[in-house]
């Protein structure tokens, strides 16, 4: 089952098409940072202090996020779009094999392409940033980023696995999008309309910043490490 939902994933032109959003998201990211950077070195000494962390992940993972997880949920959604949901059920008669088998290939999709998406974006500020300080380096060491770059690629996986959740329960690819998009890229930002605390209590449970709490990083959110990590085994429950 797990090599059949496979051999469909890479026969779905969608799955390529949200691949390349992903790359277009990362040269996206990568645009942003190279002027940022251009900024930061045209700056005074003093403005450069009041220079917030150039981490790329905070631009990219989100549009990486809703387009790997587009690929989770095309896994089923597809399927009931084209009525092929019944073969499947008679090649797969237990449901509970059938699901299994597409939750693990988004898994393994959303880890592989998280993974390659996050080292990318880790790539691109060590290319760009050099040997720059704090506070626009937010990795004067390599190896300060691969809690950043471990818990992203958790965070991608995860949203997978949400997206093929909702897939399942929606049973409408325009339907499911829409709520992903909602939650990843939407939600993030009328966060930021609502009143501080009201602000803080939101942003803090959603997919897209847990990546920093996770990581143990700076950030303005309220919940410890062991807290995000709850609110994300939330989400794959």
């Amino acid at each position: 089952a797990v090599a059949a939902e496979f051999l469909k994933v890479r026969t779905l032109r969608s799955t390529w098409a949200f691949l390349a959003g992903g790359v277009a998201a990362s040269l996206l990211g990568a645009f942003i940072l190279f002027m940022l950077v251009q900024s930061y070195d045209a700056a005074s000494p003093a403005d450069r202090l009041n220079y917030e962390t150039a981490d790329p992940t905070v631009v990219t993972m989100p549009f990486v996020m809703f387009f790997i997880g587009a690929i989770g949920a095309m896994l089923i959604t597809s399927e009931f779009g084209t009525r092929s949901i019944g073969p499947a059920l008679l090649a797969v008669p237990q449901r509970r094999t059938l699901i299994t088998a597409k939750a693990t290939v988004a898994g393994l999709i959303g880890l592989t392409c998280g993974a390659a998406f996050a080292l990318l974006a880790f790539a691109d500020a060590r290319l760009m940033l050099g040997d720059r300080p704090a506070p626009i380096n937010p990795w004067p060491q390599w190896t300060d980023a691969l809690p950043t770059v471990l818990c992203a690629t958790g965070i991608v996986t995860v949203t997978t696995l949400v997206a093929l959740g909702l897939g399942a329960l929606l049973r409408s690819t325009a339907g499911t999008l829409t709520t992903l998009g909602s939650l990843v890229l939407v939600a993030p930002i009328f966060a930021h309309f609502l009143p501080t605390v009201w602000q803080l209590r939101l942003a803090s449970v959603l997919l897209p910043n847990l990546t920093p709490q996770l990581a143990g990083s700076d950030h303005p959110y309220l919940l410890s490490q062991t807290g995000a990590a709850a609110v994300t085994a939330g989400y794959v429950l």
